[in-house]
């Protein structure tokens, strides 16, 4: 083998996750969480993931095709966005049944979403943390049952009022639409009296693409930046460059693959450039931002994503720590589990940990 053909081989390898994920762990910038249970039980799991990784990509490959044979006829495709949804938030168009819990209810849920009568002033005065939620939909669908059940359990593990974002939805508004609105949210809660050091920024998947854009937009505009940022399975390149979109997307690991990601990012992104640091947040300068805590899953499509957002960080001081799971499921915390709840405990001390009270 000639130099030239070892240094090659050397490059690939030192590219690909498990080398890397290493000298994260020794740095203690990323930590495996895995959760004990009867090697039964632990087949068992995994079988269920297979089968439901499946059965949701044949969902979405399905509806990917029938968004496709609408594309050329603008009223079609009008009318089919509308009614996914419509379907999509009321849950008759979950890829898998779930039950909303009988206490989820305006009454006594923990969260409120934005569209709702904003009440800063004694969130100001109470001087407690506020999370920003932005729920991930590929930047196309809002907030499904499944979603606003997990946010509800999120914000009862962390004992703290969650506000799930509204944003405007591509096609009809594509980037930055999103990031703005975002912006616009959290800039809002500043001029009525909330104080940086009480407001956390979370997302999941697509919103975590949202959530860092507007925290650079919040940059460029000398805002006070918030206390930390909470990201859940991120989806952090839309350019889908790292190793995990390819070998995720052949195998069973994840039940989302290259050609939804690629679809739901055209529609986003349009004429921008894939790998504008506000659309991708793994091309951006994280000089200055807060601390990041990223949750993932090793099966996840985004995987790479993650390692390369605490990579970067580490080269330009910014405190992003991952915490992986063995778990077979995207988004493990979509679902109640015992890692779940694990997953909401750390995140309940990375915020006491970052949350700086003081007076209003």
């Amino acid at each position: 083998m000639s130099q030239t053909e070892f240094t090659a081989n050397s490059d690939i390898l030192s590219s690909l996750p498990g080398p890397r994920l290493a000298l994260l762990e020794a740095s203690d910038l990323a930590r495996r969480y895995r959760i004990e249970t009867s090697l039964l039980a632990t087949g068992l799991e995994r079988l269920l993931a297979r089968v439901e990784n499946r059965v949701i990509e044949r969902i979405l490959i399905s509806r990917l095709k029938t968004a496709l044979k609408q594309a050329d006829h603008l009223e079609a495709a009008e009318l089919h966005i509308a009614q996914m949804r419509g379907g999509y938030e009321s849950g008759a168009l979950e890829t898998l049944p779930s039950f909303l819990p009988q206490r989820l209810s305006p009454r006594n849920a923990k969260y409120r979403e934005s569209k709702e009568h904003s009440d800063t002033h004694r969130h100001a005065s109470d001087n407690r943390p506020v999370i920003l939620y932005v729920a991930g939909g590929g930047f196309i669908m809002p907030p499904s049952r499944k979603q606003k059940s997990m946010v509800q359990r999120f914000a009862e593990a962390v004992n703290c009022e969650v506000v799930l974002m509204q944003h405007r939805l591509a096609p009809e508004h594509p980037f930055p639409a999103a990031p703005m609105d975002l912006a616009a949210r959290y800039m809002m809660l500043l001029d009525e009296g909330c104080r940086p050091e009480n407001i956390f920024l979370a997302a999941d998947t697509a919103g975590a693409s949202i959530v860092l854009g507007a925290l650079q937009m919040l940059q460029v505009e000398q805002r006070r930046l918030p206390a930390g940022i909470v990201l859940f399975s991120p989806w952090c390149d839309l350019s889908l460059s790292g190793w995990s979109y390819i070998t995720r997307s052949v195998s069973s690991q994840s039940p989302f693959r290259m050609e939804t990601a690629a679809f739901c990012a055209r529609l986003y992104l349009q004429d921008e450039p894939v790998t504008s640091p506000l659309a991708s947040p793994v091309f951006a300068d994280q000089s200055g931002w807060p601390p990041i805590l990223i949750h993932t899953s090793e099966n996840d499509l985004h995987f790479d994503d993650a390692i390369r957002m605490a990579e970067n960080g580490q080269k330009q001081g910014c405190d992003v720590r991952i915490n992986y799971w063995d778990s077979p499921r995207h988004h493990l915390e979509r679902l109640s589990s015992e890692a779940a709840a694990q997953s909401f405990g750390e995140v309940n001390s990375f915020i006491n940990r970052h949350w700086r009270p003081g007076a209003a």
